[in-house]
């Protein structure tokens, strides 16, 4: 394309400016027929200000926040959570049937008080029955309304505890499903996804659909046929009365649409901000050793005041609309209530309308707003419980990681026949079980990986690996050095399967990882991370998490092995001691020793230590080595640290920069090239 002349720039600027110019002319006539000044376009605009990142990240939370309050297909996730409550179809029949039956004896038992008030008329007014006469009416009918409304409690009272033992039940099917469907997620998942994320879908989003069910379901259903029950009875008593009371009834519906409108987006912000008080109270009271250690009890408490305050502000503004809705409802039921005793006065001395039908009649309008208020709260719950529960079905339909592994670890031992057969005992050698075209053939697992050209990337167009080759004998230590971020965890992901290989292969004794089944494969290896993790339960327990048909015994000769014993016997109840949340109640060495022996126990033939001691101090951090020494001993090892002290007497030494291999070799042969290794471990150069 050839290149413009200055002249044909200057000529295209001028017929640019008659447009903007003709285009600015036209909007001031038309600013002018709308009434507005004629000014021009680019005096009346302001600069727009530029929004900071983190505006910017404020204001994309706000717009993800107000996506995740609304569901995104009511219709879709309102069928599929009636499938979850329709397990229990004998229980809601009869569940709605008694609901149906309590209102409807609740509503027609007011009907009592018409034969009582006509008894009075007829004794006091009329005088066409005698006193006693007007007594037996009397007493008869009271009977009819307590036994009604005794009836309606006992059934109120029945129904409510189907309700709940449905909602229960069904809490306990999707919180089931949940937790199972989260164990066949791929680690990426768990990785791109805070914990609080997704514990508030076992929490808040299953809560909301627990009110749904045990509440809002049979509020529902009682205040729809309350509320056409009682209008019916008001028609049939007078019609026109009851037409003249309907403006009552579109400001009842108008008030409560304004308010739940107003007050639906403050008490999202009042729920935002109890999270952040929450929040800042776990924060720092989690950290309150180092709040006292820099004397930022002050700091701390003013953070906190702010943040109270904040949530007191919304909440007041929040419970004053809110409370609008009882009073406002209250004014409106009040003077229709008075305009229907007016009217009803004037017809029942017109006589075309008797006064006990009037008393009986004004009963009802009396009545009638509560049912109406109680659908209006409804739809705010209702809309709030599928939203919760849509947020649920959308982890279900995250689906499980892939696994089109064919090869299986089996054992093998020799039989008295001398052949060799599998078995579930410990004792039988492993071996890798292949199927082929004729059956299947077996390879004795011996330990063997390499990682064959690899580039994997987490993100598109982002290489954290590139052209990653290593190879490790069984029985070999092969170790990982490099910075943060050099990719040094990554190999190790790739090799137990945690993410897949997008380029390049690694096998194990010359199978693809790929071939193989990731419970086989994941059974092949053991792995002592920096982060320890024990669960609650005993000492004991925790060990066996690595072989959960351990013996006592074995538990005791793998916490030797790990140099664990020691301490353990030293507790008032050994291995039997009960471990807080995380391990709280023993220190990071001791916890990371329990660790190990963990993998010990497990007898697993590769092994991965991923800066297993870069938390401990120098004195458990020798502990520690000689645990991982023992237990290394016989298996295919990959170490990750930081602390080149920990992998001097590695087979193989790889040194990472940027997710490449820039050097790699003993101990003694990087140290003689001199290279970045050399400075990492003579200290002229530090990781990051």
């Amino acid at each position: 394309m050839s290149k413009n002349t200055p002249e044909e720039i200057v000529k295209a600027e001028e017929i640019q400016s008659e447009s903007s110019a003709e285009e600015t002319a036209n909007e001031e006539k038309k600013n002018k027929k709308k009434g507005f000044f004629s000014k021009s376009k680019s005096k009346e605009t302001k600069p727009k200000k530029e929004e900071t990142e983190e505006e910017k990240k404020e204001r994309l939370e706000r717009e993800e926040k107000k996506k995740k309050a609304k569901p995104k297909d009511i219709k879709a996730a309102s069928k599929r959570l009636i499938k979850y409550i329709t397990r229990y179809k004998g229980l809601l029949v009869l569940s709605a049937l008694l609901i149906v039956s309590t209102t409807v004896v609740s509503v027609l038992a007011s009907l009592t008080t018409y034969p009582i008030y006509d008894a009075l008329d007829k004794v006091l007014v009329a005088k066409t029955i005698t006193g006693d006469e007007a007594m037996k009416e009397i007493i008869k009918w009271v009977f009819i309304m307590a036994l009604a409304y005794g009836f309606s409690a006992v059934f109120n009272f029945v129904y409510q505890r189907i309700m709940l033992h449905v909602s229960t039940s069904t809490l306990k099917d999707m919180r089931r499903e949940l937790f199972n469907h989260l164990q066949g997620l791929p680690l990426e998942y768990f990785d791109k996804r805070k914990t609080g994320e997704i514990m508030s879908h076992f929490t808040n989003d299953l809560n909301k659909v627990s009110n749904l069910i045990s509440s809002n379901f049979p509020t529902l259903i009682s205040s729809s046929i309350q509320a056409v029950m009682t209008i019916a009875i008001m028609i049939i008593f007078s019609w026109k009365l009851t037409l003249t009371i309907t403006v009552a009834l579109v400001l009842m519906f108008a008030v409560v649409m304004i308010i739940t409108a107003v007050c639906s987006p403050l008490f999202k912000s009042q729920q935002k901000a109890i999270a952040e008080v929450n929040g800042y109270t776990e924060e720092y009271i989690r950290g309150i050793k180092n709040v006292k250690l820099f004397c930022h009890e002050d700091k701390v408490n003013s953070g906190f005041s702010v943040l109270n305050e904040n949530y007191r502000k919304i909440g007041v503004k929040a419970s004053i609309i809110g409370g609008l809705m009882s009073p406002l409802m209250s004014m409106i039921s009040r003077v229709n209530y008075a305009v229907a005793v007016l009217l009803g006065a004037f017809m029942v001395m017109k006589g075309t309308m008797n006064a006990p039908a009037l008393v009986t009649y004004l009963g009802y309008v009396n009545g009638y707003a509560s049912p109406i208020a109680s659908l209006a709260s409804c739809y705010t719950s209702l809309v709030a419980a599928i939203a919760g529960a849509e947020r649920v079905f959308e982890v279900l339909d995250t689906p499980h990681e892939t696994d089109e592994g064919k090869v299986t670890l089996v054992r093998l031992i020799r039989n008295a026949l001398g052949e060799d057969e599998e078995t579930d005992s410990a004792e039988g050698k492993p071996f890798w079980k292949i199927p082929t075209e004729n059956g299947h053939s077996y390879k004795e697992l011996k330990g063997n990986v390499e990682v064959k050209d690899v580039t994997f990337a987490y993100v598109e167009g982002t290489d954290v690996l590139k052209n990653i080759n290593v190879e490790a004998d069984g029985g070999t230590k092969v170790a990982f050095v490099g910075s943060t971020g050099a990719g040094k965890t990554t190999i190790t992901n790739l090799i137990n399967r945690f993410y897949e290989v997008q380029n390049g292969e690694i096998t194990i004794d010359g199978i693809p990882v790929k071939e193989i089944k990731k419970d086989s494969l994941r059974g092949t290896m053991a792995m002592v991370l920096q982060d320890t993790k024990l669960f609650r339960g005993t000492i004991a327990d925790n060990i066996r998490y690595g072989k959960l048909d351990a013996t006592e015994e074995e538990i005791i000769e793998a916490a030797k092995i790990a140099n664990a014993h020691a301490f353990i016997e030293a507790l008032p109840k050994g291995y039997e001691t009960e471990l807080k949340e995380g391990g709280n109640n023993i220190s990071t060495g001791q916890a990371q020793l329990i660790n190990i022996a963990r993998a010990a126990i497990a007898k697993a033939p590769i092994l991965i230590l991923d800066e297993a001691t870069s938390s401990v101090d120098t004195r458990t951090e020798r502990l520690i080595e000689k645990g991982m020494d023992r237990i290394m001993e016989e298996r295919t090892v990959f170490v990750i640290a930081h602390r080149l002290s920990t992998v001097r007497n590695s087979d193989d030494i790889v040194v990472l920069e940027n997710g490449e291999i820039i050097e790699e070799g003993n101990h003694e042969k990087l140290i003689a090239q001199g290279g970045k290794y050399y400075q990492l471990y003579t200290g002229t150069f530090e990781m990051t």
